[in-house]
């Protein structure tokens, strides 16, 4: 389903979301924490949502997790938060967390990471606009600045092409880049792990909030754990308060995981947000209700 048709987040959702026993917050990075720009070193998310996970990490049974595809050292500047303070930071679409380490790779996958690096430098250094990111696991090479999109996709495919002689290659395609891993790791698996591993560790479930707006973010849509009744597009609605939450929408069905996407697009979600500010709001509000305190107890 298109994002923009989905209901928005209600307020029966955030109240219940309030008192799950084990909660996992994780957000996507760019687009639903912080808006896109041109030039990504400089970006930081939207004020008050970094303070927001930081304080719900705080809060007893509840996990905080910025989960990108940003390599680690990318996130760490742009969260501006410790490699390993409260939030769990984790790069490279799950591939790097800060927290655990980065997988080994055989001789053949840094062989052939090294070719399709080598690769997309030389496409990156003849176009301008285009350039490429390094990371441990995969290169990304994007497009976003190169000045006529046509070309720009043209650019992406031709690091399609190439990526698809080798079988080690994992290709992902989002907005304005396309990234080549010699890994599978994604963001779906790495989560899926995690509550796997805490469920060993605590003996009790952790019920998962994510929110994400890319092609990226869908391999955890896909998979979190919804009710039959959790996704009903019937419940769309358009009107929404200040902090983007639904106060007349249904809420999902009691214990269902909840994903949300953030802008349009084709989803696999239950929930949408139009903006990071949304879904600022929305986790400062998720705050005050699990947290007890009143707002003007809260400092953002």
């Amino acid at each position: 389903m298109d994002g923009s048709l989905l209901p928005i987040l209600s307020d029966a959702d955030l109240s219940d979301l309030a008192t799950t026993p084990d909660l996992l917050v994780a957000m996507d990075f760019d687009g639903t924490l912080a808006h896109f720009s041109d030039a990504p070193a400089g970006v930081h998310a939207v004020p008050g949502a970094m303070e927001a996970l930081v304080s719900l990490s705080q809060l007893p049974h509840t996990v905080a997790m910025v989960i990108s595809g940003r390599n680690l050292e990318l996130l760490t500047n742009a969260t501006m938060l410790p490699v390993h303070g409260p939030v769990r930071l984790v790069g490279s679409h799950g591939a790097e967390p800060a927290q655990g380490g980065v997988a080994q790779l055989s001789p053949q996958q840094r062989a052939w990471l090294g070719e399709l690096r080598a690769h997309a430098e030389e496409i990156a250094t003849a176009h301008e606009g285009a350039w490429v990111e390094a990371k441990p696991l995969a290169v990304g090479l994007h497009t976003r600045l190169v000045p006529e999109k046509e070309l720009a996709g043209q650019l992406n495919q031709r690091l399609a092409d190439f990526a698809a002689t080798s079988e080690l290659s994992q290709v992902t395609w989002g907005k304005d880049i396309l990234e080549v891993a010699v890994d599978k790791t994604t963001k779906g698996s790495y989560i899926a792990d995690y509550r796997r591993a805490y469920a060993r560790e605590h003996g009790r479930e952790l019920r998962v909030l994510f929110a994400g707006d890319d092609t990226t973010d869908e391999t955890v849509l896909s998979t979190l754990r919804y009710s039959p009744a959790a996704g009903s597009p019937a419940a769309v609605s358009p009107a929404a308060d200040s902090a983007g939450v639904d106060d007349n929408a249904p809420a999902a069905a009691p214990g269902s995981d909840i994903g949300i996407r953030v802008g349009g697009g084709e989803t696999s979600a239950i929930r949408r947000l139009d903006t990071p500010e949304d879904v600022r709001d929305v986790l400062q509000d998720l705050l005050r209700r699990r947290d007890g305190r009143s707002a003007d107890e809260l400092s953002f």
